[in-house]
């Protein structure tokens, strides 16, 4: 993790010359075919606006994450039909679910609506917390929600950030924020708030680490067998910039593979996504624990 520690101290370095400087746009503004799940039970579907994908990248600095996600939106701009010209805004708080379609490829996507809890400096729980609406990564006995964070290049005579899509050349990812929830959970754990990291904080990896076990003891604290699963892992440092490297090694030669004959956007494209894979597939092997341990 040594890598992404000097990338975050890079930007925190930089964050007051570049958020004058640069715009940031999370993703198509048309409105999207989405399917409402509503806390009362009931069902809308139609078209919503203002969201973005979970694979488009957001350009953030530190403190303004979940912001420039639009993770904390508090409505939904929606209509029940594209040519419809009167558009609805429907309150957060009626909302659980969004589940909509990548009209290009497809692909549906889903996010949940969780409130979500920071672990603070003494390995507990903050009391308040904030409503987010997440997106789901990763569906199991443990939800793994999150998104990637990026640093991009920019056309200052613009004054607008480019690579909107996060996969084009001059983009770098920064890091991938997580959070843990079971599906029926309505609290989601931070194990690690990247965005409001301060420089500080990168000079005691150590007790960032620390909370992610804590996280992962909270969020499975049903289940015995997986707590000593965790402790494990504590013992063996498996947040560590080794388990990085040893999951960079393992898809090395498939990505390797993958960029032969390829160039400029496609190819960052093909290492956006292997070194995204890194970091999820860190998180996901306790997930795997859990499931292992105690259901099978």
């Amino acid at each position: 993790m040594t890598k992404l520690s000097l990338l975050l101290v890079f930007i925190l370095s930089t964050q007051n010359f570049f958020a004058q400087s640069l715009q940031f746009y999370t993703g198509k503004r048309d409105f999207l075919p989405i399917e409402i799940l509503m806390e009362d039970g009931s069902t809308k579907k139609g078209f919503a606006q203002d969201f973005m994908l979970p694979d488009v990248a957001t350009f953030s600095f530190m403190g303004k994450g979940p912001k420039y996600a639009n993770l904390d939106r508090k409505e939904v701009k929606f209509k029940s039909s594209k040519s419809d010209t009167q558009v609805q805004l429907i309150p957060v708080s009626d909302i659980k679910s969004l589940l909509y379609t990548n009209e290009e490829t497809h692909e549906q996507f889903q996010l949940d609506k969780r409130l979500v809890k920071e672990i603070n400096k003494d390995q507990e729980l903050e009391s308040e917390g904030k409503v987010l609406m997440l997106p789901l990564m990763e569906k199991g006995l443990i939800n793994l929600y999150g998104y990637r964070s990026m640093m991009c290049k920019a056309d200052f005579g613009n004054n607008y950030s480019a690579a909107s899509n996060g996969n084009e050349n001059d983009c770098q990812l920064t890091y991938v924020m997580v959070y843990l929830s079971k599906p029926d959970d309505t609290v989601a754990i931070a194990p690690v708030d990247y965005p409001s990291l301060s420089p500080l904080d990168l000079f005691n990896l150590k007790t960032l680490y620390k909370k992610f076990y804590t996280a992962y003891e909270m969020v499975g604290a049903d289940c015995p067998e997986f707590l000593k699963k965790v402790d494990e892992a504590r013992q063996n440092d498996y947040f560590s910039n080794k388990t990085f490297k040893e999951k960079k090694r393992a898809t090395d030669d498939e990505r390797k593979a993958a960029l032969k004959g390829k160039r400029g956007a496609e190819a960052s494209k093909i290492n956006m996504k292997y070194k995204s894979a890194i970091y999820t597939d860190i998180y996901k092997k306790l997930i795997d624990d859990y499931k292992d341990s105690c259901h099978q």
